[in-house]
């Protein structure tokens, strides 16, 4: 379902928009960005995804300016005998009577990922105009009956694009220079950032409001907060858009770096630790362990290996291309390595979004993505190439002809790839 009624044609006024001053679009959606019964979903997957320890997604909260503490956090996610958005409304007016309070859900498209598959043809056409994001998408909801933005006037490096579920949304803007010489203003603690002076800035202010079938926009560096009057309950969904990145970053994330024991977390973190003190005399501490010195060799050697500087670039920037910024799709039941869930080698492959489907040829092997899931060709790049556009065009393709093309240690990271990537019939429930 699209997300206006001409996502093609409102990507040609997005990009038009692009870069430029804080705008409003009206009633260009077709419908509200969530419904409060998707609220309260969002509440409880967000819960219980933090319960079950996952990383993502998350939720945090402010209560009158400062964070709550953890059995005053779980008053802002709905208690199991709430049903409906107004019983929610009701808790946390009871829980915290008269309070100011914000609550925002970060990667809200793992939780509501109908919100994501709205988005996606919309992002993608946008995109192919004005370049796809570096660093990616960041969705947010932010809730709550909050007067103004909890952290205070603010900017952001990226850009925005919002739209309310709940209610209407109103944000404040400054041009990037009216704080140059100000940054007292805006920084925690001034008299801005806790609103004594807010009004006062106001006058000086761009005013932008939103209703549910509007939709805002504003560029990475603009000054910013948002501001509800009445003080009744409202949420609302902010694409944050990191279009601009760096080289280091993408290194960063793609040198594997083996991975560390999370600091205080149990006992059995504590009996993994490898190093013990450093011995306080002499100059015995100063000489490598065996272990840091294979690790460090094993590390170059990965590095070092042919291409593989120019497969981690790939790996990164095809991630963006197949899935508009977001990142992978959450794996499928059927996506992991069982035999429960083979796939056929006559079984056809099918592609849902020509978009979704992204792969560059290097000299020995072939980097593919599908909406953000990467797997690596290491042989007959020619082949797999063929294979690949064939599927593109729309002519016939099936599963065996790829694995035909995978050594027999790589094939269940490839069943896994067209699964996940909703490559094949498998992945598409």
């Amino acid at each position: 379902m699209m997300l206006t009624g001409d996502d093609a044609a409102f990507a040609d006024q997005l990009t038009m928009a692009w870069g430029g001053a804080p705008r409003v679009f009206r009633e260009v959606l077709r419908e509200p960005a969530f419904s409060p019964k998707q609220f309260l979903q969002a509440l409880s997957r967000t819960a219980q995804a933090m319960v079950d320890g996952k990383r993502e997604p998350v939720g945090r909260a402010s209560l009158d300016g400062r964070s709550p503490a953890i059995h005053e956090l779980m008053g802002f996610f709905p208690a199991p005998n709430v049903t409906g958005f107004e019983q929610y409304v009701a808790q946390v007016g009871g829980l915290f009577p008269g309070a100011d309070f914000s609550v925002i859900l970060d990667k809200v498209e793992i939780v509501l990922p109908e919100l994501r598959q709205r988005l996606e043809p919309l992002l993608h056409r946008l995109f192919e105009r004005v370049g796809y994001p570096v660093r990616g998408i960041h969705s947010c909801i932010y809730a709550g009956s909050y007067g103004t933005t909890p952290f205070g006037i603010h900017m952001d490096d990226c850009h925005v694009l919002m739209a309310t579920g709940i209610g209407s949304k109103k944000v404040a803007f400054w041009p990037r220079e009216y704080f140059e010489h100000r940054e007292y203003m805006v920084m925690p603690g001034s008299q801005a950032h806790a609103g004594a002076s807010l009004e006062a800035l106001l006058q000086d202010a761009t005013l932008l409001e939103i209703g549910p079938h509007d939709l805002m926009y504003w560029p990475a560096g603009a000054w910013h907060v948002a501001i509800n009057d009445s003080r009744d309950f409202r949420a609302s969904l902010s694409i944050g858009v990191y279009h601009r990145g760096e080289n280091a970053e993408i290194l960063r994330k793609q040198v594997a770096l083996p991975p560390v024991q999370v600091a205080n977390s149990n006992h059995r973190s504590l009996d993994a630790l490898d190093l013990d003190g450093f011995a306080s005399h002499g100059n015995d501490a100063a000489i490598m362990t065996p272990r840091f010195e294979a690790m460090w060799d094993a590390l170059r050697a990965e590095m070092d290996a042919k291409s593989a500087a120019a497969e981690a670039y790939a790996t990164h920037a095809l991630t963006m291309l197949s899935s508009a910024g977001f990142g992978p799709l959450p794996p499928t039941p059927a996506g992991d390595a069982s035999e429960k869930h083979a796939l056929a080698d006559d079984a056809p492959l099918r592609l849902d979004d020509l978009r979704a489907l992204r792969w560059h040829v290097l000299d020995d092997r072939v980097v593919a993505a599908a909406h953000g899931h990467v797997f690596v060709f290491r042989d007959a790049p020619t082949a797999v190439d063929d294979v690949l556009r064939r599927l593109t065009r729309g002519e016939p393709a099936t599963v065996g002809e790829l694995r035909a093309l995978v050594a027999p240690e790589h094939a269940d990271a490839m069943r896994a790839f067209l699964v996940n990537g909703r490559l094949s019939a498998a992945g598409s429930a």
